[in-house]
């Protein structure tokens, strides 16, 4: 409990005013590196969308939820700028904010640090629509689920 309250501290630092950062912590597993044990970089991907989906449970809902409401959320883009090397045993700290939401799209920043040390490894961003599950059709959550709109507009 105390160490989930350092990241927060760590991350609340980092914060813009009246910018919420959502923390989600992961140990470099060995299978994840290569022979010199550094991370794959296909693994950043991963974390990031581990990190959105933490986020979202954290924000009061996750994707469970929003299927549930009859909403599914694609990633239309995903990008990733690698800073510096992350290497097996170390654990990461991925913090995540929501750069924008207009009801119809998403954009999710992600910073990727090392935990002890604070060292920036990656940053990077997706963007998410929604769609109907129903029939795949775009939907505005300002007028299909005011709930999860709301929710949504409390995370940035």
């Amino acid at each position: 409990m105390e160490q989930h309250g350092l990241k927060r501290r760590a991350a609340a630092e980092r914060e813009q005013p009246g910018e919420r950062v959502y923390c989600w912590e992961h140990k470099i597993q060995y299978y994840e590196t290569d022979q010199m044990q550094i991370a794959h970089h296909s693994n950043y991907i991963r974390w990031f969308e581990e990190a959105r989906t933490s986020a979202l449970e954290e924000a009061g809902f996750g994707y469970a939820e929003m299927e549930a409401a009859g909403i599914i959320s694609p990633v239309l883009t995903v990008s990733a700028e690698y800073v510096q090397m992350s290497r097996f045993p170390e654990t990461l700290l991925v913090e995540t904010r929501v750069r924008s939401y207009n009801g119809i799209r998403l954009c999710i920043h992600y910073e990727v640090r090392e935990r002890q040390s604070g060292e920036l490894r990656c940053v990077g961003e997706s963007s998410h629509c929604f769609l109907r599950a129903a029939d795949h059709r775009p939907v505005s959550l300002k007028h299909f689920s005011s709930e999860i709109h709301q929710r949504l507009c409390a995370m940035k």
